[in-house]
């Protein structure tokens, strides 16, 4: 709640003062229509990480603007706000992203990007961008290569530096804990203080059915106090939440496809059913997700 309210803060500031009217206006209009508010986009299935032993796709698919636009202007109201994420992708892959995200500013009230911090190109900081959401697995170049098999921490460093020049943007800090960075909470705190991030979160790892290189069981923190996951004959939630964490928003994947979230492969209900359909938690996901 805290890290919304100071995000709110600094886009109020910049947006200017009848940006919450604006917000409040677009919430409701969706709300009407019976439309899920928000939505998350996967600009590329491409990612930056190169990390050793992901699979990767031969052929990523990229988002047109022309496709995204389409889908807003189709859509009976205006998304609310647009959070650019992949799925086993990176945001910042895709070089038609300056385009998205241009065009995402212009139809929605909050433009967010989640990203794993690499891949940062001349100027991208500096995009209309109101939270840049960077998560990192470790806070070591060790930690870094353990589970990355590559040692780009420092192009991490630089890339948060860069984006923490531009003054309108707020930059949140995310560690995601695995079973190689489970001791690296402290230090993830000292490498923030460092480098002047004060909007923090530590979370963990999410397990991943589909076998990719992050999340699968083998990396998976479970020995570490508070972990969600438990590991009997298979991977299994200990107490599954009792909504759906991204109710209120849709995915529209990198072919222009529309998913009940990130982790959800395909859906045979319509956009306006899927709001009533994540409540009732009926989707496969469901199952490690939280």
């Amino acid at each position: 709640m805290i890290r919304t309210l100071l995000t709110g803060i600094k886009i109020w500031k910049h947006r200017g003062i009848l940006w919450p009217l604006k917000l409040t206006a677009a919430i409701a209009g969706n709300r009407i229509q019976g439309f899920p508010r928000g939505l998350i986009v996967e600009p590329s299935q491409e990612c930056t990480g190169k990390c050793s032993g992901c699979r990767r796709p031969e052929n990523p698919i990229t988002l047109t603007p022309e496709k995204l636009e389409g889908y807003i202007l189709g859509r009976p109201a205006r998304p609310a706000t647009i959070h650019f994420a992949g799925k086993h992708s990176d945001p910042l892959s895709s070089l038609l992203f300056p385009d998205l995200v241009r065009l995402a500013a212009r139809h929605c009230s909050m433009v967010s990007v989640s990203t794993i911090g690499l891949g940062l190109q001349d100027g991208w900081e500096c995009l209309p961008v109101d939270r840049w959401i960077v998560s990192i697995p470790a806070a070591t170049e060790d930690t870094w290569f353990q589970l990355r098999g590559n040692r780009r921490f420092t192009e991490l460093r630089e890339n948060l530096m860069r984006l923490l020049s531009v003054d309108k943007s707020m930059v949140e800090l995310v560690l995601t804990l695995w079973r190689q960075s489970a001791e690296d909470r402290e230090l993830f705190h000292r490498f923030a203080r460092e480098m002047g991030i004060s909007s923090l979160k530590v979370v963990f790892g999410r397990y991943d059915p589909m076998g990719n290189h992050f999340g699968r069981v083998g990396n998976l923190a479970l020995k570490v106090p508070g972990c969600p996951y438990v590991l009997d004959n298979e991977v299994r939630l200990k107490n599954e939440p009792a909504r759906c964490p991204l109710t209120g928003t849709l995915f529209l994947d990198a072919s222009g496809f529309v998913h009940p979230c990130p982790f959800t492969e395909s859906s045979d209900l319509s956009p306006m059913k899927i709001e009533r359909s994540k409540r009732e938690r009926s989707h496969s996901a469901c199952r490690y997700c939280f």
